[in-house]
């Protein structure tokens, strides 16, 4: 049963340092701290967590052996304790004894990357963490420095002391159920590879449909326009330009980390000459300025969760990843009808807005559009995804 208290509670605490800092992760709890703490021990401070003044009640740093680390007070740890339960909040070294990094040694029985696989594949798995097998892959491959797709030619390649060390302590890290994506820092989508960090929303592969569908839509169209509402790491936006040579693209998001990345992954793609973005929110009464006044095409993956299903997301979701990027409020709609509201006036007549939802909205839009005589719009198809979902709808311009 979805408890409405239980889901402001877990909201307030999920988004302390994004109202309050200047440059953090989202970080919920004291799981995730430790974590970060693991990925990267000497730079966390100034790389991750800058906390401002006005965070200091909510995230403490504490020096232990010299070295500055990250944790939260105890009062806010028990109250994410009693919210969420004791299993994503204790201590790393506590509920995983068995992969202590203060005490684990180098172990010749699992010294080759077969090995050392098969030994990891195995401890994710009965602790439980999805796609065992394939997680231990991507965090080897990275660590050893080898394609994944090559792994089995390096089977018998030693792992060195310093790299089983480094596979100990990011392992540990998935058992704690942080995402491989920011695990390993970057990750493939369509036909590029971005860098990833939390909490910016990791792109779904359902996604690259959106992509190959917008694709379609631009087709015969000589420079095109394109917005982007919600780019997180810039996945649509950058995907878009990497296939249209002459595509010019704004990308609209709330969150200055997801700005921040998408900057930081266009320049990496040398394709920053071709994208502005905008940092901004999309409600009712405002829209932020953009520098074009006309697209030929809107495209967006907005939050479109209902709220009585965040309470079913994975782990890795909850603990790591901005929930504001999946929150769609009571029905899903609260950023789907704003962005209907305002983009519709940036498009020439017969151009399309293209957007991810949730299966249910293609039965609750048509009735809220009927109930809006401003909204110039009208649903002309609804796509399904690799799952069989109906998960896309276009809406053009009357």
């Amino acid at each position: 049963m979805f408890h409405r208290g239980k889901f402001n509670s877990l909201q307030r605490h999920f988004f302390t340092l994004h109202r309050y800092s200047d440059k953090s992760f989202s970080t919920r709890q004291r799981t995730q701290c430790e974590c970060l703490n693991f990925i990267h021990p000497k730079k966390g401070e100034g790389e991750y967590l800058k906390i401002s003044s006005n965070q200091k009640s909510r995230g403490l740093m504490s020096h232990r052996n010299g070295e500055s680390k990250w944790s939260l007070p105890n009062a806010l740890r028990r109250k994410t304790q009693k919210t969420l339960g004791e299993l994503y909040t204790h201590p790393l070294h506590k509920r995983f004894p068995q992969t202590d990094l203060s005490c684990r040694q180098y172990s010749s029985a699992s010294n080759t990357v077969a090995e050392s696989l098969a030994h990891w594949s195995a401890k994710l798995e009965d602790a439980g963490v999805p796609e065992s097998r394939l997680s231990a892959e991507h965090i080897t491959a990275h660590v050893v420095g080898i394609p994944r797709g090559k792994l089995h030619e390096n089977s018998t390649t030693t792992v060195s002391e310093a790299l089983y060390s480094e596979l100990d302590r990011l392992m540990t890290c998935r058992l704690a159920r942080m995402p491989v994506q920011y695990i390993v820092g970057e990750w493939d989508f369509y036909n590029i590879t971005l860098k990833m960090r939390p909490p910016v929303f990791i792109p779904r592969p359902e996604t690259e449909c959106l992509v190959e569908k917008a694709l379609e839509l631009l087709r015969g169209i000589s420079t095109p326009k394109v917005l982007e509402i919600g780019c997180g790491s810039g996945a649509i936006s950058l995907s878009l330009l990497k296939s249209v040579k002459d595509l010019q693209c704004v990308a609209v998001d709330q969150s200055k980390h997801a700005v921040s990345l998408t900057k930081e992954n266009a320049q990496h793609l040398k394709l920053d000459d071709r994208l502005v973005v905008v940092e901004g929110k999309v409600t009712h009464e405002k829209f932020p300025t953009l520098p074009y006044e006309h697209f030929d095409l809107v495209v967006s993956n907005p939050p479109y969760v209902l709220r009585k299903d965040l309470m079913e997301v994975q782990p890795e979701i909850m603990i790591f990843e901005d929930m504001r990027a999946l929150d769609g409020g009571k029905d899903g709609l609260d950023t789907i009808k704003p962005i209907l509201l305002h983009c519709q006036h940036f498009l020439p007549q017969a151009c399309s807005i293209l957007m991810e939802v949730d299966p249910c909205h293609r039965y609750l839009l048509p009735a809220w559009l009927k109930t809006q005589p401003s909204i110039k719009l009208e649903i002309s198809s609804v796509m399904q995804d690799l799952n069989g979902k109906d998960r896309f709808i276009l809406f053009t311009k009357l």
